[in-house]
Order: C-alpha cells, then sequence, then structure tokens
C-alpha cells in the first residue's frame, strides 16, 4: 500500500514538474506571439568572450557560426547581454536580429525585459525548427551565444530533419561545433552517423564532417581519420580526407605523412593527401618529403599536387627543385610545360627564365616560355621577346613572339616591332 501511495506521489511530482517546465518553456513564446507590436526584444546574459557595441558587431573569441563577424572596436565591446529583436507580421516572425552589449531598443519595440539564456534558448531553437529560411539559421546563431546552455540535442535534431531547408540544417551542424566538452563524443558519434548516411544530403554529410574537424579539443580529429583509413575509395573516405587535409591538428599531418607513402591508393585519393600535407600547415620537412615521393608518383593528379604544393611554398630549395624539372630533356614536353608555370609561381628569377630559352631545343617549352615573358612584362622578358621575334629560326615561334610585343605599348618596343616587321 504503502509502495503504491509512494509510486503516485512520485507519478504526480513528475507530471506537476514537466507542466512546470512546459509552461515555463512557453512563457516567452506566447509573450512574444501575444504582442500587439510589430517587433520585440528580449535579453538574457551572455557567455564568456562574446561582446559586441550593441548595434554594429559582434565580437567573438573564437569562430563561430553566425552572420556577424569579429568587431575591430574592441576597446568598445561590452560582454552582454545578448539583445534579440523580432519583427513582427500577423504576428508571425518575419525577421530575427541579434546584438550582444547595450540596452537600447530600436523604437518602437515592445521590450519584454530579461529572461534566462536556457528559457531563451529553448525558444529560439522552438522558432528554428518551425522557421524557413534566414530566421531559422539566425535563431540558432542568437541560442548559441548563451551563458552555460548546452543546446547539442536540439542542435542535431534539427540538423538530422531532412524537412527542414538545407540552410537551417548547416546552421545546427555549424553551431555543434561549440558544443560543451560533455557532449563531445555523444555529438562526434552523431556526426559520423550523419556522414555515413548515403540518404542524406551531400551537403548536410560533407558539413557534418567538417564540423567534425572543428569540435572542442579536436574530439573529431581520430573518428576522421578512422573514416579515411576504412574507405579510401568510397565517397566518405575521399571527403574525410580533405577535411584532413585543412587541418593543422598534429594528429591530421602526421596521418598525411604517412598515407602519402602509400603506393595502393587511387590517383586522385593520393592528390588530396599530397595536397593537404603541403597546404596552409606545411613545414619545411614536408616539403622535403614531398621532393623525395615525387620520383615514384605515377599518376598525373599526384605529380600536379606536389608541382602545385612545392610552387605555392616557393623558396629557393623548392624553386631549384622545379627548375630540375623544367630542364629534364627526359620528361614529356607537357609535364616541362607545367613545371614551367610553377617554377615562375614559385619565384624562379626572370633572368634564369630568360636564359633557359637558349637551352630548351623543344618547341612546346619554348613557346611556354614565351608566355612566361610575355606576362612578366619585365625588361630582361620584353628584351628576350624582341630577341626572339629577330632571331628564331622557327616561323611559329616568330610570330608568337610578334603577337605577345603586339600587346605592348612601350614606344621603343613599338619602333623595335615595327622594324622587324617591316624587314
Amino acid at each position: 500500500m504503502k509502495t503504491q501511495f509512494a509510486r503516485r506521489t512520485l507519478a504526480c511530482v513528475i507530471a506537476l514538474f514537466g507542466t512546470a517546465v512546459d509552461a515555463s518553456a512557453q512563457t516567452l513564446a506566447s509573450r512574444v506571439s501575444s504582442s500587439a507590436a510589430r517587433s520585440v526584444q528580449f535579453s538574457y546574459p551572455a557567455r564568456p568572450g562574446v561582446c559586441g557595441d550593441g548595434r554594429t558587431y559582434i565580437s567573438m573569441r573564437e569562430s563561430f557560426v553566425g552572420t556577424y563577424t569579429t568587431g575591430s572596436a574592441t576597446e568598445q565591446c561590452q560582454a552582454g547581454p545578448v539583445r534579440v529583436v523580432i519583427d513582427l507580421a500577423d504576428r508571425s516572425i518575419i525577421a530575427l536580429r541579434t546584438y550582444v552589449g547595450g540596452a537600447a531598443a530600436d523604437a518602437p519595440v515592445a521590450d519584454l525585459g530579461t529572461v534566462t539564456p536556457v528559457e531563451a534558448a529553448d525558444y529560439l531553437l522552438t522558432v528554428a525548427a518551425r522557421a524557413d529560411g534566414r530566421v531559422g539559421r539566425d535563431a540558432i546563431f542568437a541560442a548559441l551565444l548563451g551563458e552555460n546552455v548546452d543546446v547539442s540535442a536540439r542542435l542535431l535534431d534539427i540538423a538530422r530533419d531532412a524537412g527542414r531547408p538545407l540552410e537551417t540544417r548547416s546552421a545546427a551542424l555549424s553551431g555543434l561545433a561549440r558544443s560543451d566538452a560533455r557532449s563531445l563524443d555523444r555529438v562526434g558519434a552523431a556526426l559520423v552517423q550523419i556522414a555515413r548516411n548515403e540518404d542524406e544530403a551531400q551537403r548536410i554529410r560533407s558539413h557534418a564532417l567538417s564540423v567534425l574537424a572543428r569540435l572542442d579539443q579536436g574530439a573529431g580529429v581520430q573518428p576522421l581519420i578512422q573514416l579515411a583509413t576504412a574507405n579510401t575509395t568510397s565517397w566518405i573516405g575521399r571527403e574525410s580526407m580533405r577535411v584532413l587535409a585543412r587541418s593543422g591538428d598534429p594528429r591530421a599531418r602526421q596521418f598525411l605523412r604517412s598515407i602519402v607513402q602509400r603506393t595502393d591508393l587511387p590517383d586522385d585519393v593520393l592528390a588530396e593527401a599530397l595536397r593537404g600535407l603541403g597546404g596552409s600547415y606545411v613545414t619545411a620537412q614536408d616539403a622535403a618529403l614531398l621532393r623525395s615521393l615525387y620520383p615514384r608518383l605515377t599518376g598525373g593528379n599526384s605529380r600536379n599536387a606536389v608541382l602545385s604544393a612545392l610552387a605555392n611554398l616557393g623558396g629557393t630549395d623548392n624553386v631549384q627543385w622545379v627548375m630540375g624539372i623544367v630542364r629534364d630533356e627526359r620528361a614529356s614536353p607537357e609535364l616541362r610545360r607545367r613545371a614551367l608555370q610553377h617554377a615562375r609561381r614559385a619565384g624562379a628569377p626572370i633572368a634564369t627564365l630568360v636564359a633557359l630559352y637558349d637551352a630548351a631545343q623543344d618547341t612546346q617549352v619554348r613557346s611556354s616560355l614565351i608566355d612566361v615573358y610575355r606576362s612578366d612584362a619585365s625588361k630582361a622578358a620584353t628584351d628576350k621577346l624582341v630577341w626572339i621575334a629577330r632571331n628564331e629560326q622557327s616561323p611559329t615561334l616568330r610570330r608568337r613572339a610578334i603577337s605577345a610585343l603586339s600587346r605592348n605599348s612601350d614606344p621603343q618596343v613599338r619602333q623595335a616591332l615595327q622594324a622587324i616587321v617591316e624587314r
């Protein structure tokens, strides 16, 4: 009897508590929907690291999802509160704007006062789950600014909802990059599940992988490595590789150093890894590894990835290495032409390229050098074009040099060109 009474009492308490929570959650929604004003606003405390001037910008300690970018006038940055202004038409939300700092309302605006971050987030994510277009995205952004609020579960619900616009779902995924540390494992597993779902829109799958790489504490790097390692011939493996290639995480960098040395990868996958290794976080040791790997590469994509990466990096060692390919008479003319383009981008001195013309025997290589001289427009390059127009035995190359000179407006060049044509 006592047990039954206790169970009934507990059930009543749970029911009453649930009702109280629902009522609390509906309070802000009902106050907004019942307002006769065209615009309403409410405020709540901002999370640490978020500040603004109350009007033109919101500044954040780290990159963050939203329509606002980091402001420059940090001395005027006020640490909250977050202020959300909602524009209404026939009691429906048509726009939602977020500010941080300052308390002035945009007249005429009905001020609903201060609410808790939890109440604000609950209302805003309810709006996001139902709204279309920009309103949903902006509501998610505002919900993420509240102090001590973990909204990852709600964001996952929105991200998984195929009935929501892709823009809203993408905003929800981006918000997950700021998940609470206690939720990282659960969020990471959910993102992997979304990325693996072949029935899902590819844009959402790609975004899930991108967010996985941005999780705090590098929580998503190891799952990405596992996806890339186990699925080298499928879309998810290649996309995971692309995401890892943009990461500066030491584990991602070590993974790339390891995988570029494999000989069993498809050429396009290997090229992606090589581009990543030679990307934003490349070191001198990485460049040396790329140069050492090049001779054994057989695919055009992977070879071009190394050339492009080293050209972007530049430096004496890389310029000399690329120029070695340009001078290699055993290499195909097409490869030497590509290497020549990369050499110029890497910073090869124009004097070196001018001297190369006489040494080059291949017509295609000489033709590419003429293109380099035309685009360089230095005196040394222009003088070489004049020399080619006067002395080159190949009519095709001579005409190409004349055509390049015809676009030069320098009076002396015009005079030399006229003399060549009239000869």
